[in-house]
Order: C-alpha cells, then sequence, then structure tokens
C-alpha cells in the first residue's frame, strides 16, 4: 500500500561496537583535516560561454574549472556532482598558474581569497549567477567520467570557494540534494 519504501540513506556507524548510531549519539572531537582546492574541469567551453554570455572567442581555447574545496579528500572517490548556490555570483578568472594560462570559476566573494591562496593574480572575465552554471557537465579530476553542476542551499561562503564537491554517499546534505537531482549513490570507500 504505499507504506514501505526501499532506499538508500547514510547512516552513522560506531566502529567500536559495531551498530548504527543515531544522530544524537554521535559525538565529534576536534581534528585538524588538511583542506584541499580540486579543479573540475568544464567539458564544453562553448557551452559554458553561452551560459556566462561571453563569446568563445574570449574564451579561445583555455581550459576551463570549477573549483571545489574539501576537508573530506577521502570522499573525493565517490563524487557524483559539484554544487552550486543559485543565487550566489561567481566569477570566471584567468589565471597563469604552473600548467599554464587556464579560466578558474570561483565564488565572486571567496575568489581574491582564493587566488591568494593558490599564490596567482586573476583577471575577471565575466560575473554570472550559480544557476546559470546548472546541469552544465564537468570532467571527474582522475576518474573517467562525468558530473553535473547541480545547485544546492548547503553551499556557503563561510570558506573554500563556494562549489561543493558532492558525494551523496557521504553525508546528509550530500544525500539530500543527490536525491533531488537523481544522482547514484555509490560508497566506493
Amino acid at each position: 500500500n504505499g507504506h514501505l519504501y526501499r532506499g538508500l540513506k547514510p547512516v552513522h556507524w560506531c566502529l567500536d561496537c559495531r551498530s548504527a548510531l543515531a544522530e544524537a549519539e554521535v559525538e565529534y572531537e576536534d581534528r585538524t583535516s588538511t583542506a584541499v582546492d580540486v579543479a573540475f574541469r568544464c567539458t564544453d567551453t562553448i557551452d559554458f560561454a553561452r551560459r556566462v554570455r561571453l563569446a568563445p572567442t574570449e574564451l579561445g581555447s583555455l581550459p576551463v574549472s570549477v573549483v571545489i574545496w574539501t576537508t573530506t579528500t577521502w570522499t573525493l572517490p565517490a563524487n557524483e556532482a559539484v554544487a552550486l548556490r543559485g543565487d550566489y555570483e561567481y566569477v570566471c578568472v584567468r589565471v597563469n598558474g604552473a600548467g599554464g594560462p587556464q579560466l578558474l570559476v570561483l565564488a565572486g566573494e571567496l575568489a581574491e581569497a582564493c587566488l591568494a591562496r593558490y599564490a596567482l593574480e586573476g583577471q575577471l572575465l565575466v560575473r554570472f549567477s550559480g544557476a546559470a552554471l546548472e546541469g552544465l557537465q564537468l570532467e571527474h579530476p582522475w576518474l573517467a567520467k562525468y558530473v553535473p553542476v547541480i545547485l544546492g542551499d548547503h553551499v556557503t561562503l563561510d570558506a573554500g570557494t563556494g562549489a561543493v564537491h558532492t558525494a551523496p554517499a557521504h553525508g546528509q546534505e550530500d544525500f539530500a540534494v543527490g536525491k533531488s537531482y537523481g544522482l547514484p549513490v555509490v560508497n566506493p570507500v
């Protein structure tokens, strides 16, 4: 009668007693985690240019990447999307890094701090809303797969780049937004 539903959801797990834990039972201890910035390269720069209202000639043949920031590096193999906030302003900046010139997509409010963290100077090309990139396809940084840009209210400007790596198998917010987009729940870890 539709009273039961079979599906997936993240569950906190106790490694000592080998049982599931309720959210209220989870005790956190202070830890220092290494944070990393990871570039997810855009698969179609012409599509990107159209979405942000730039002439493709303004991009040239430079690669365009949406940069995420994460402290949970171990969840990157389970990545299924990159989340932006639809109503936030994002920028595309041209930088000259060790690998040559490229274009980076960052939240407008965090761009200056990001470029300082990367020890790079950037030239602003365009400003646009996060909603403009919804559905844009990106390459996973090392796996042979593509992931979409999605929109999520859990994206903040507290730290990072304004782009959130999304692994639905490894977090309640990621799971909820992933479910709304029909993303797979893959747990290779």
